[in-house]
């Protein structure tokens, strides 16, 4: 067999004839000739690829004089590329370092996240567990009466639900406020409040309007509470707006307080300036204190100044929503009453809304039941309270007299026209 081709003289092979290493084969086997141009058939180039050796070179192999094993093996010379491709030749590279490990990468990415995570389960535990303290605290506080028959209706939050709050003038066992002694309780406060199936409305009742309460004639409003309690002034509500009530809460002026403080206290603003005495009124308020407390008479006196925000305690807070007569605008009457126990009300829903509210959620799940007297299951509570938090329809509104009228027994009553009713009531049910 011939040895390796010459050139057109005889010569050795040209530089145009591939570049090639030719490596003997074993037991003095003849090497196989290269093609003319430094080429390969294609089968060749197949039959390389195919048999690519440990180093990444392409090698042929060509079988002896004897036709049995391979004379020689031809290892392609080619130029070492970074990435190993065809052109480049050699052994592809293994994977190219990283100038900073997947790893570290990694972690610096879902850092973030993560926190974000844990915040996310932090807040929804903190969230869970303030539901299981307002469920267990109505549970274990719920002081409905005898009510419970006149009442129902209303799946708070998903359906409209009418609740009738009721803050009354009684006092606490041992209580040394003047007034406090002999007599019975009326109502200070009545508030109808409209929640769940994308409803929220208020609609406050002056204690002086006068109406029929069931069984005892044209009286003010407020007295229907000291002749039948709950019973009475749940029906002088409905005779009087033709609303149903659904559900009943009572202020308990014992645990009102320690809700508000619970909050942390709430921010008012005042629209005039104010200056009242609740109960007798602080006994000796020093100069230039603005809201003074008696602990030990119970009175509360009030030196604010319209536009001023003042922050209330719980004592203060209660002491506000129940101030009559505003010696800095004698022309006040029930009417401005209402709106700022409207005004408390929104007070306290802003502070429950705040960052500081949400810090101190559970202690206010567990306070906020027992600030109310209710017929109200646990999960019925929880539902009308979540309700007061979602948006909704109605806005708040105070039941305006449209006139004077003489009451039997003597006296005068605030009156309100049927149209004026029913205007209220179009609103409230909006």
């Amino acid at each position: 067999m011939q040895g390796p081709q010459d050139d057109a003289q005889g010569g050795r092979p040209t530089d145009d004839d591939g570049p090639y290493t030719v490596y003997g084969g074993r037991g003095g086997r003849t090497p196989r000739t290269p093609r003319p141009g430094g080429g390969r058939p294609a089968g060749d180039r197949g039959a390389s690829a195919a048999s690519r050796g440990d180093d990444g070179g392409a090698r042929a192999s060509a079988a002896g004089p004897d036709g049995e094993g391979p004379g020689y093996t031809v290892y392609e010379a080619r130029r070492r590329g970074r990435g190993g491709d065809e052109d480049g030749g050699g052994p592809p590279p293994g994977p190219r370092r990283r100038r900073f490990g997947r790893g570290r990468r990694g972690v610096g990415r879902s850092a973030p996240r993560r926190i974000l995570r844990w915040v996310a389960t932090a807040a929804v535990a903190w969230v869970a567990l303030s539901v299981v303290l307002f469920v267990v605290s109505a549970t274990v506080h719920q002081q409905g009466g005898n009510v419970g028959a006149l009442l129902g209706g209303g799946a708070p939050p998903f359906t409209p639900t009418n609740v009738l709050i009721l803050g009354t003038d009684d006092r606490p066992p041992g209580s040394k406020e003047p007034g406090s002694e002999g007599g019975s309780a009326r109502t200070d406060t009545m508030l109808l409040m409209r929640t769940g199936g994308l409803a929220n409305a208020k609609l406050s009742i002056p204690r002086d309007t006068a109406v029929d309460v069931p069984n005892h004639g044209r009286q003010k409003i407020n007295a229907a509470y000291a002749f039948d309690g709950i019973r009475g002034s749940v029906g002088s509500v409905e005779n009087l707006t033709g609303i149903d009530v659904n559900h009943v809460a009572t202020v308990d002026f014992e645990n009102f307080p320690g809700l508000i403080d619970a909050m942390g206290g709430v921010n008012y603003t005042p629209k005039t300036c104010l200056t009242a005495d609740v109960s007798g009124g602080a006994n000796r308020p020093r100069a230039g204190v603005t809201i003074g407390y008696d602990k030990k008479l119970g009175g509360t006196s009030f030196r604010l100044k319209k536009g001023r925000s003042y922050r209330l305690e719980g004592s203060a807070a209660l002491a506000l929503a129940r101030v009559r007569k505003n010696r800095c605008d004698p022309g006040q009457d029930d009417v401005d009453r209402a709106g700022r126990q409207q005004e408390v009300v929104g007070a306290m829903k802003r502070r429950i809304l705040s960052p500081a509210g949400f810090v101190r959620m559970p202690l206010i799940a567990w306070k906020a039941p027992q600030a109310v007297k209710t017929d109200m299951s646990g999960f019925t509570l929880l539902g009308v309270a979540i309700g007061q938090f979602l948006p909704g329809s109605g806005g708040s509104h105070v039941l305006k007299p449209t006139g004077v009228e003489s009451i039997p027994g003597g006296g005068q009553a605030l009156s309100v026209s049927p149209e004026a009713v029913e205007r209220a009531r179009r609103r409230y049910e909006k």
